[in-house]
């Protein structure tokens, strides 16, 4: 194929001996000044473009023609013209005092120099309409969505800062325009409207045009005539087109303007659907650090030039029509090209074997690389932009590629001809990624999602312990789609934010299918001291922060403590987990000295964390691992790195999981019989006993082992008090293996089992934390005497040292210390004895267990 190269517009074929759009000169016939208007300051005048057109309007003394009722005004305009477009409006507001719409307000007489005449009517929100006030008296200004239906207004629609803004507009910077929907007072930004009229004797010469008024005042700003044959304002649909930037990447300082249309923000293509290291389908792709190749959506008159730019500087330029003519054109500063347009409006459904609709993730895309979401979903989260606490909900971006959270159902364009899918619903799908092909005439899309593994058949509910900034039902939705049974939406303070107030109930949130819950819980927070994850409340449990920033308020004190939030959390029957183990690292060992933790959590595996971990095990804390995501951002989603918890019956070591419920899980994580995976999923049992389990009295167990993974897997390591006994390598595209092994026990041991997905430093994931893929269960217990024991002392006293160095924080550099009379929430007198007693708790509880051990 030869590609054109052409010149820039201003070179373009030969020089016209006219302009294409020539604006007429009022100055003569200008008669009324811009006081004529109720708010003259925000009046606009002098040489203005308008929708890429040009228009000249008068001064402020001279600033319209004003055609008082019954009345008519003849306005110079001479030569020949294919349309004439007028910049005018209607001063009365009669159209809301019992004015019909449709009603005569005046015309416009055409005169030829050949002395014909060609008269168009002027009719209420037809060719044109009162000029807007402000309407101070009122919330919303009458003239809002009462426009004529046949001109357009004096102001374009504008993309705002892709980036940057004040604060309080972020939420209108997600519409894309800059939106006076979005503003208080709500004031529209035009007072003239534009209405082209189309000339039925375009080879004839004007002479002028008469204006007449019938029952209302009329006022014509400006007039420009066209010389060519297409209509000034365009009536097509945007389309998408390709830039390839030579030697440049296309980041957010990449600009399309359009002076006779619009543009969208130009946004990178995707990568190609290969599989990113180590990932399956539907797992993303990492980011590019520079991207050559970018999209945006384009309508436009063919005599429109577009304008690329970078950082505000042009770049290069093109006439649209030589794009639509060529489908391509090459340039010295790159390429730009036009897919095919052919595109159907498509009702996807995803089921599995048996036809039951499957909820899941899913994302399409051109053989370009342009994504396409279903609609009400999101192409480009927050413009590619960072989404903490910001547009959470519905969509999930992992790397380059974004996913729409489906029921099962969605619809949407789609592309004739091949589009690329992807199809994922959690670790227990077999994903989908294949190109499919549209048919010119088709609308539906079937698709199949099977279920490899069945963890729920093993006895074992996956939940998620940590989820932020999102409502029950989007976590719900999130939720299904990613084959997740619990989901622990955790509300939290953030200084003077506080989020999720308005979900907590005290109870669960049960899917339509019974295949999910949502629970709203709570992250109660100190910067100092710590996070700790709060799950299965009845009631809030207060203050959510303390001790001022960063968690709480700037400058406030410490009200509490972890150790009394957990006694509180329990009292109600509610679950302790410590968030993100071990950091903030200040209570921690407090906490597991008394006993008050019921399971600490990783969000991702991570050596130093792990080690400590295993240290306290090595000390004789008998604590289970849970997982969960920390979700905070549209870049996670929910359940990337998750708990299984078992829910069958004590001591039944088979059967399928009891009915999806929040209790049962939270119950398998306190008797210790979990499983932390983000993609894996691995089965452990050691003499056929799960996690958490304490076997005492033999000289040998045997450890078995179980892998299921639509991950790839490089090893499954076994580990014994800390220390790697058993390493097991799994071969490429494997995605089960058993590992069978026989242990000595010589006094009192942990044993678990973890795995690593495959490449020379593990597979990780896309999402804003570059996850590790990996699987870790919880121990199980062995020993050879009677009971299961163990003592570090060297942990112990790292112990004691954290205790008491927490407990000087608080009596030394915690503000503690309120002015004025004060009764706190927990109406005790002395508030520092209540805030000291857990650290003292605990330095009790340590020294007895040295002294249990006969090492104090």
């Amino acid at each position: 194929m030869v590609i054109p190269v052409l010149p820039s517009p201003a070179s373009h074929g030969p020089a016209s001996p006219e302009p294409e759009y020539r604006p007429v000169d009022l100055d003569a016939v200008a008669d009324a000044s811009v006081d004529v208007f109720e708010d003259p300051a925000d009046v606009e005048l002098g040489e203005r473009r308008l929708h890429g057109l040009p228009f000249r309007f008068g001064t402020p003394e001279r600033a319209v023609v004003r055609v008082d009722p019954r009345t008519t005004t003849r306005v110079p305009a001479t030569g020949p013209a294919t349309w004439l477009v007028f910049a005018h409006a209607v001063l009365e507001a009669d159209l809301y005092r019992g004015g019909r719409v449709g009603d005569r307000v005046g015309s416009y007489t055409l005169e030829y120099a050949d002395g014909t005449t060609h008269t168009h009517p002027l009719r209420q929100r037809f060719e044109i309409g009162p000029t807007p006030r402000r309407w101070d008296d009122r919330p919303l200004p009458l003239d809002w969505g009462q426009t004529p239906l046949l001109a357009r207004n004096d102001a374009e629609h504008v993309l705002m800062d892709r980036s940057c803004g004040r604060y309080d507009q972020a939420g209108a910077r997600l519409v894309g325009i800059d939106d006076p929907q979005s503003q208080v007072p709500y004031v529209l930004p035009y007072r003239f409207y534009l209405w082209a009229l189309e000339n039925p004797r375009p080879d004839a010469d004007l002479t002028a045009v008469s204006v007449t008024a019938d029952e209302a005042t009329l006022l014509l700003g400006a007039l420009t005539l066209s010389r060519l044959d297409e209509e000034p304002f365009t009536t097509t649909v945007a389309r998408e087109v390709l830039l390839d930037i030579r030697d440049g990447d296309v980041d957010e300082t990449v600009e399309v303007d359009v002076d006779r249309g619009s543009a969208t923000y130009v946004y990178r293509t995707t990568p190609d659907v290969q599989d990113a290291a180590g990932l399956p389908a539907g797992w993303g792709a990492p980011r590019p650090s520079a991207w050559p190749t970018g999209y945006t959506k384009i309508s436009a008159s063919p005599s429109a030039t577009v304008t690329v730019r970078r950082g505000g500087h042009p770049v290069g330029e093109f006439r649209w029509a030589d794009l639509v003519a060529h489908d391509v054109l090459s340039f010295d500063w790159g390429t730009v090209r036009l897919p095919r347009p052919d595109q159907n409006w498509v009702r996807t459904r995803v089921r599995d074997a048996a036809g039951r609709p499957v909820p899941c993730r899913i994302r399409f895309q051109t053989l370009e690389g342009i994504p396409i979401a279903p609609y009400g979903h999101h192409a480009h989260i927050n413009s590619d932009g960072g989404t903490w606490n910001l547009d959470i909900g519905g969509d999930v971006r992992l790397g380059s590629h974004t996913y729409a959270a489906i029921d099962g159902d969605c619809e949407g364009w789609l592309p004739a001809g091949e589009v690329q899918v992807e199809v994922v619903r959690g670790f227990e799908h077999e994903p989908v990624r294949r190109t499919v092909t549209i048919a010119p005439d088709q609308g539906h899309l079937d698709l199949v999602l099977e279920r490899r593994f069945d963890a729920r058949e093993r006895g074992y509910l996956s939940g998620d312990t940590h989820v932020h900034f999102m409502s029950t039902h989007g976590a719900e939705l999130e939720a299904r789609a990613e084959d997740l049974h619990i989901a622990n939406l955790l509300l939290a303070q953030w200084g003077e934010h506080f989020t999720g107030t308005e979900e907590f109930t005290g109870h669960a949130h049960v899917s339509h299918d019974h295949h999910t819950v949502v629970y709203a819980g709570q992250e109660n927070r100190t910067n100092m001291l710590g996070h700790i994850n709060l799950l299965g409340l009845k009631k809030p449990i207060m203050p959510w922060s303390t001790g001022g920033s960063e968690e709480d308020e700037l400058g406030g004190g410490l009200a509490t403590t972890l150790s009394h939030w957990a006694d509180e959390c329990h009292a109600q029957g509610g679950t302790v987990v410590l968030a993100h183990f071990p950091v903030p690292y200040g209570e921690t060992a407090a906490l597991l000295a008394t006993g008050r933790l019921d399971a600490v959590e990783t969000i991702a595996y991570d050596g130093y964390n792990v080690t400590e971990y295993y240290r306290y095990l090595n000390a004789g804390f008998r604590v289970p691992l849970v997982g969960g995501t920390d979700k905070m951002t549209s870049e996670v989603p929910v359940g990337l790195v998750r708990t299984y918890a078992s829910t069958r019956t004590p001591g039944a070591t088979t059967g399928p999981a009891a009915e999806v419920g929040h209790d049962a899980w939270c119950a398998g994580i306190r008797r210790g019989d979990t499983m932390v995976s983000s993609g894996p999923l691995l089965w452990l049992t050691v003499d056929d006993e799960p996690p958490g389990s304490v076997i005492t009295g033999r000289s040998t167990v045997h450890l078995r082992v179980e892998l299921e993974t639509i991950f790839p897997v490089d090893r499954i390591e076994v580990v014994r008090n800390g220390e790697v006994l058993h390493t097991e390598h799994v071969e490429a595209g494997t995605s089960t293996h058993l590992l069978d092994v026989p242990v000595d026990v010589d006094g009192s041991d942990w044993l678990l089992a973890r795995c690593f997905g495959s490449g020379d430093a593990g597979a990780r994931h896309t999402d804003t934390w570059a996850r590790p893929v990996v699987a870790h269960t919880s121990p199980v217990y062995v020993s050879s005497a009677p009971t299961w024991e163990r003592v570090d002392r060297e942990v112990i006293d790292t112990m004691l040292a954290m205790v008491e160095g927490a407990r000087r924080h608080v009596t030394e550099e915690a503000r503690t210390r309120w002015h004025g009379a004060v009764r706190h929430r927990h109406g005790e007198p002395d508030h520092l004895a209540h805030l000291t007693r857990p650290f003292d708790e605990a330095t009790a509880a340590l020294h007895a267990r040295l002294g249990a051990s006969g090492t104090s």
